[in-house]
């Protein structure tokens, strides 16, 4: 839904730029550029359903990267359903593989759970400092126009897409607190089993 959003926003354009958009536009999603080069050309064939894009120019030779694409009229219709769905009321889908690690664990895995953790923890720590950078950034760079007496031109959608430039960082430092209490249990439970673990200096 998301490629079929791009190819919504800005169609008929080649393979080559909508990879490099959603790479740009997804950065924390790190989708494999093969995807769009995969996905497009599979929902131009459908399948099971009404194709979901069309092939508007298929570029010489065997390299397909100039390929363009726009999205059908199922696309469109696919992707503003997707959008106004709600959700199912039930749980939401949760996939974090160090908690399918714990649930399967032997206490022989305990020093590398712990390993893992502490990693996850730095990684989080990490990307709250640079979500944190970014927003104090954005916030000086409006502060300085507003201040050269450049009223800022009101755009509405913009200020929707920004919403996450003030919410990300408090996700990285909750996520941060997250992996290092499940350290600390990892290693309370290791310390009563007897069981030697890696301590950072």
């Amino acid at each position: 839904m998301v490629l079929v959003g791009l190819l919504i926003e800005q169609p008929d354009q080649t393979v080559a730029d909508y990879a490099q958009r959603l790479a740009d536009r997804f950065p924390e999603s790190r989708f494999h550029p093969s995807t769009v080069y995969n996905a497009l050309p599979q929902m131009a064939r459908g399948g099971q359903s009404r194709p979901r894009v069309r092939c508007t120019h298929r570029a010489p030779g065997r390299n397909r990267s100039q390929d363009r694409y726009e999205p059908t009229r199922e696309g469109i219709a696919a992707f503003r359903a997707w959008m106004a769905a709600i959700p199912d009321g039930g749980p939401p889908t949760l996939r974090e593989a160090l908690y399918g690690r714990i649930e399967l664990c032997t206490l022989a895995d305990l020093p590398e759970l712990i390993r893992i953790a502490r990693e996850e923890a730095l990684i989080a720590k990490d990307l709250y400092s640079n979500a944190t950078t970014t927003l104090k950034r954005h916030k000086e760079a409006e502060a300085d126009h507003i201040h050269e007496g450049h009223l800022p031109e009101v755009d509405h959608l913009r200020e929707v897409r920004q919403i996450l430039l003030y919410v990300t960082p408090e996700y990285w430092g909750t996520r941060h607190e997250h992996f290092e209490e499940i350290r600390h249990h990892l290693e309370g439970v290791a310390r009563k089993a007897g069981i030697a673990f890696e301590v950072p200096r």
